[in-house]
């Protein structure tokens, strides 16, 4: 007969009686009865939120293998043309033939082009003996525009090869070269998987999609349809640390649109700066710019002028600029952003004084010290600048001179005011009043951009009114002298 431990019983016994938390992660447990409808519609929201944050964790991962998988594959393709290029060579010599002068003036061509092309071979010939002497860099130019035919296919050949042997392409550089499908499918096969970091088309005089596509299919094998892909490819470049897709994207962010891809795709770890100029970019409320800078990434410039950003999205943004000490530019001129919008995130993010916050100050000078020096302090906010907002945030200044700007701006204006003891002793407890004199070394410290004597009353004022040890001995260590004050 089935038989229960007593040990469990006492277990079951002893948990029936402790109803789960709130917080409990199991989703089997039962909901205590003085569970309020507020209370149980935040604990569905918080499960729901794990589980989308799951299956979003699981989503990337096995997107980010698949990309692995992919990367492996175009390898092993690029190892057997490199080992079927040394098999049909054996000893290797440049062996594309010299096109004649005459050649180029039998087709209706001029002098002048005659002798672009035999610069262009020059060129060609140039790149491919420095490519297979062990050199990484591939520039092949001409002055003016040197034209595509069939006798410059061995030459195109032959770079080709060198392509397809070199351990690494770092630069791929055309400039003022004609390029026909062939010769563009040629270069686009060997120059996979070769880690380029400058890529470079200038006065191509490509037909129509040409280009693109070629550009398109040196970042990716597959054939890439739409923009998302385009950012997939991009992405999937761990060398690439600037990208700029300026008047590129002309919709708003959805689950499957390009922004949104970048914004939550593997590979963003690695980028410096991004520009999204001119793109009408509107979020319709998502939040994957603002998730994506709260954590902190190690994005040094973002631009984002010339959109359709709302005053939500600038509030959200300030709230993840107060998680992120990265992100030194932000731009965002000409978006959709109000006076009040524009106040607002301003307020949030040099400040740290929420909206709830700003609506209770008479002015900025108000601002409770703890929460402006939890603000951001190393971003520079371009387009959200008005009569209003007396000081930014400097990108070529540190973290600490921008915060101790700020501190020292506020303690001023309020010791014109004669309230800085008042407001002092509400931000400081008296637990905490041995901060004190670390915020007055960094007014003695940063104040540069005011008169000594204005600085020495404040201080002198500050020392004097608030008593504590840690006054005293800061009087006594970090004061002037009474010469130095002469």
């Amino acid at each position: 007969m089935y038989s229960i431990n007593p040990a469990k019983k006492r277990k079951a016994a002893s948990g029936a009686s402790d109803p789960p938390r709130p917080d409990n992660d199991d989703p089997d447990a039962v909901v205590p009865a003085n569970f309020s409808l507020a209370d149980l519609n935040r604990l569905i929201d918080k499960r729901v939120e794990d589980v989308k944050a799951e299956a979003f964790a699981l989503t990337s991962r096995v997107d980010g293998l698949q990309r692995e998988n992919e990367g492996l594959l175009l390898r092993c393709e690029s190892l057997e043309r490199s080992v079927q290029v040394l098999k049909r060579e054996g000893s290797w010599t440049y062996s594309a033939p010299d096109v004649p002068r005459n050649h180029w003036l039998e087709q209706g061509y001029d002098e002048e082009d005659a002798e672009e092309a035999n610069n262009l071979i020059q060129s060609i010939k140039n790149n491919t003996h420095e490519l297979r002497s062990g050199g990484d860099y591939v520039e092949v130019s001409c002055e003016t525009l040197a034209i595509s035919d069939d006798s410059l296919h061995p030459h195109w050949e032959q770079l080709a090869n060198a392509i397809q042997l070199s351990e690494r392409v770092e630069v791929l550089n055309m400039r003022n070269v004609q390029l026909d499908e062939h010769t563009l499918q040629r270069i686009e096969t060997s120059v996979r998987q070769k880690g380029i970091t400058g890529f470079y088309l200038n006065d191509n005089d490509f037909l129509e999609g040409e280009g693109l596509q070629f550009a398109i299919d040196v970042l990716k094998k597959e054939q890439i349809e739409d923009a998302c892909e385009l950012v997939d490819a991009v992405l999937e470049q761990p060398a690439i640390r600037n990208i700029s897709f300026i008047s590129s994207f002309r919709e708003g962010i959805t689950t499957y649109s390009p922004v949104k891809r970048l914004f939550c795709g593997i590979g963003t770890d690695t980028l410096l700066d991004v520009y999204l100029g001119d793109n009408g970019i509107n979020t319709n409320g998502d939040r994957c710019i603002p998730d994506f800078l709260s954590a902190n990434p190690p994005l040094k410039n973002l631009s984002l002028w010339d959109n359709r950003l709302t005053d939500d999205d600038a509030l959200n943004i300030a709230v993840a600029l107060q998680s992120n000490t990265n992100l030194r530019f932000l731009d965002l001129e000409n978006n959709t952003l109000t006076e009040e919008g524009k106040d607002v995130m301003y307020h949030q993010a040099i400040f740290g004084i929420s909206p709830s916050d700003l609506s209770k100050l008479i002015t900025v000078y108000e601002a409770n010290l703890n929460s402006v020096s939890g603000a951001n302090h190393t971003c520079e906010i371009e387009g959200i600048s008005g009569r209003k907002t007396f000081m930014m945030n400097n990108r070529d200044k540190s973290a600490k001179w921008n915060r101790s700007r700020k501190l020292f701006c506020l303690l001023a204006r309020r010791h014109l005011d004669d309230r800085n003891m008042t407001q002092l002793e509400s931000e400081f407890s008296e637990d905490g009043a041995g901060l004190l004199p670390h915020v007055l070394a960094c007014i003695n410290t940063y104040a540069t951009d005011y008169q000594a004597k204005f600085n020495l009353s404040l201080l002198f004022e500050l020392a004097r009114d608030w008593k504590t040890p840690e006054m005293y001995q800061f009087r006594n260590s970090a004061m002037p002298s009474s010469d130095s004050q002469r």
